[in-house]
C-alpha cells in the first residue's frame, strides 16, 4: 500500500464535485460524502490501481489524500499522480476565470454559488470517447446504466480488502473483441454498439493515435476524428472538454447548456446555436468553465438548490 499527498490550486471545493456527482452519476466511483472521499480503479498503464482520493484541507488550503491498494513503484506513482491531477483539475487556476465572469451580474452569482468547482475528467482518451457516444441522445441515467453494464462486459474486477468488487474501464482492445451481438442484449443500440467498436478498432489498429492528439490544436483534432462513423462536431468536443481538458471549448448544440444559458439569463425562450456561440464571444478564452458553471445552475435546480437570491 502506498499514500501520498497532491496538493491543490485552490479555490477547490470536492463538495462542490460531490453534489455534481449526484447529477452525474459515474458506475466507476463509489462515493463517501461523510468522509470526502471516493474510490475507483486508475490505469497505471494497463495495469488496474485501485486508489481511494480523500479531500483534505479547506477551500483556500486544499489537497488530496491518495491511498492505492496495491504496492507502486517510484515511476508508477509518478504515472498516478499525472493521471489524478488530470482527472481533478488539480492546477486550474480559477481566479483569473472569475475574474472575467464577475464581469457579468447573471455569472457573478454562479461564481459565489459555486466557488471551487472544476471539472472531473475522464482518465484518459479511449474511455472519455466511449463515454460520449454512449451519452449521445440519451438522458445521463440511462447513459451511466449502459456504463455500467459495458464495464461488467469487459473491464476488469478488482476487490478491496473486504471484498469489495471494483470494475476498470475496457481497454481498446476489450472492447475491440466485441461484437455487437454482445452489446445489443445490453439495451446499446445497434448504431451505438458499432460506433463504439468501431472506435476501439480504429485504436488498436493504428489508425487512431491517441497520444498524438495531445499536441494537435481542437479543430485539428476535430478534423482527424469526425471521419470515424458515429463521431461528430460536438462529440470532439466532449473528449476535447471531457477528455483532454481544452478550456476553451463551447459546445453550442448541446441542449444542457440551451437549458443553463436560458435559466441563467432570465430568457423567454431557448436560445439557438447562433445564439450561444455569439453570446460565448464574450466567455473566451475560458469558455469550457462557463459552460460548466452554466451546467452547473441546472443541476442545482434539479438538486433543488437555492442558488440565487
Amino acid at each position: 500500500m502506498r499514500t501520498f499527498t497532491i496538493p491543490l490550486t485552490p479555490p477547490y471545493s470536492f463538495e462542490r464535485l460531490l453534489q455534481r456527482l449526484q447529477t452525474h452519476p459515474d458506475p466507476q466511483l463509489e462515493v463517501q460524502p461523510e468522509h470526502n472521499m471516493l474510490r475507483r480503479i486508475f490505469r497505471v498503464g494497463t495495469r488496474p490501481v485501485l486508489t481511494r482520493v480523500q479531500f483534505v484541507g479547506e477551500l483556500e488550503q486544499p489537497a488530496l489524500k491518495i491511498e492505492t491498494a496495491s504496492a507502486l513503484s517510484a515511476a508508477e506513482q509518478r504515472e498516478l499522480e499525472r493521471t489524478i491531477r488530470h482527472v481533478f483539475s488539480a492546477d486550474l487556476d480559477l481566479l483569473p476565470i472569475y475574474e472575467q465572469m464577475r464581469e457579468e451580474p447573471e455569472l457573478a452569482v454562479l461564481v459565489d454559488r459555486f466557488s471551487g468547482l472544476r471539472l472531473m475528467h475522464d482518465s484518459d482518451l479511449f474511455q472519455s470517447m466511449v463515454k460520449t457516444i454512449i451519452g449521445q441522445q440519451i438522458n445521463l441515467t440511462f447513459a451511466a446504466n449502459l456504463t455500467q453494464r459495458l464495464l461488467t462486459l469487459a473491464g476488469e474486477e478488482v476487490a478491496d480488502e473486504q471484498g469489495v468488487k471494483f470494475l476498470a474501464f475496457p481497454t481498446a482492445e476489450a472492447a475491440a473483441r466485441l461484437s455487437t451481438e454482445d452489446l445489443r442484449p445490453l439495451q446499446f443500440s445497434q448504431r451505438k454498439a458499432e460506433y463504439i467498436i468501431d472506435y476501439a478498432r480504429a485504436i488498436v489498429d493504428g489508425k487512431v493515435d491517441l497520444e498524438r492528439l495531445w499536441a494537435m490544436e481542437d479543430e485539428e483534432i476535430i478534423a482527424h476524428l469526425t471521419p470515424l462513423r458515429g463521431i461528430g462536431r460536438w462529440t470532439v468536443e466532449c473528449l476535447l472538454m471531457f477528455g483532454m481538458g481544452r478550456p476553451n471549448l463551447l459546445p453550442a448544440a448541446d441542449i444542457g447548456l440551451r437549458n443553463g444559458i436560458a435559466l441563467v439569463y432570465k430568457m423567454d425562450n431557448k436560445p439557438d446555436e447562433r445564439e450561444i456561440r455569439r453570446i460565448g464571444e464574450r466567455w473566451a478564452p475560458w469558455r469550457s468553465i462557463y459552460s460548466l458553471y452554466i451546467w452547473e445552475a441546472v443541476g442545482a435546480v434539479k438538486r433543488k438548490e437555492v442558488w440565487e437570491e
